[in-house]
């Protein structure tokens, strides 16, 4: 049965990651780097030391990645403060069904807790949403490990198997198969294709069709038993 709701934030119910990439990219140009193809991808899903590690990797050692992704937050945060952040298709719709249901409901961000805070202040639909919240760091080795999401069903108090995970990055997928729960892609900047078929158990459209998936899933475990 599954009881608990793993959400990832950027990408599955914030549409921040298009606003990120394209800020990303012009913070880059302004130090004279091109960002290569599928940069910002890796990055997708990472703790900040790991996106810098990503960025060091690619940039050199010297290149001033924490102040980089500060400007990239700090131009997120300009657009939430003059025109708020666009909410995923169907993010209303969902949490209302989920909660309907019972099912608890956590958010297993890569972000650090601070970013997250002033991004919910921004979204009342997302104001009160959650049982827990596991935020950057917290939860202990970055995604693509499992931890930030064995943390988050911990803090539910549900085990990790009564879990559905949802999520949009190659890394954040790789942390929910790493954990031993459910997995749900909706695809955003990256889409699905076959190298994903092993992390990825459903996949959907947007987030409207969740809560009839987790029916689907409970009415079939209950027949089993």
């Amino acid at each position: 049965m599954i009881r608990g709701i793993l959400f990832d934030m950027d990408g599955v119910l914030l549409d921040t990651e298009r606003l990120g990439a394209g800020l990303f990219e012009q913070a880059c140009a302004r130090r004279g780097r091109v960002v290569p193809q599928g940069l910002f991808l890796r990055m997708l899903g990472c703790t900040a030391q790991a996106g810098y590690d990503v960025l060091h990797e690619a940039f050199g050692d010297g290149f001033p990645a924490r102040e980089v992704m500060e400007e990239v937050h700090q131009g997120i945060f300009h657009t939430a403060v003059t025109a708020g952040l666009p909410a995923k298709k169907g993010l209303g719709e969902c949490l209302r069904g989920l909660r309907e249901r019972s099912l608890r409901v956590a958010l297993a961000t890569s972000t650090d807790r601070a970013i997250v805070e002033r991004y919910i202040q921004a979204v009342p639909l997302m104001q009160g949403a959650f049982d827990a919240m596991v935020c950057g760091a917290e939860g202990g080795r970055s995604k693509p490990e499992p931890d930030i999401y064995l943390e988050a069903a911990r803090r539910l108090k549900l085990p990790i198997g009564e879990c559905l995970g949802v999520e949009d990055s190659r890394n954040g997928l790789r942390s929910l198969a790493a954990a031993g729960c459910v997995s749900v892609m909706i695809p955003d900047l990256m889409p699905y294709d076959e190298s994903l078929a092993g992390v990825v158990d459903y996949r959907l459209p947007d987030l409207n069709h969740l809560p009839e998936l987790v029916d689907r899933l409970n009415l079939g475990a209950r027949a089993r038993a």
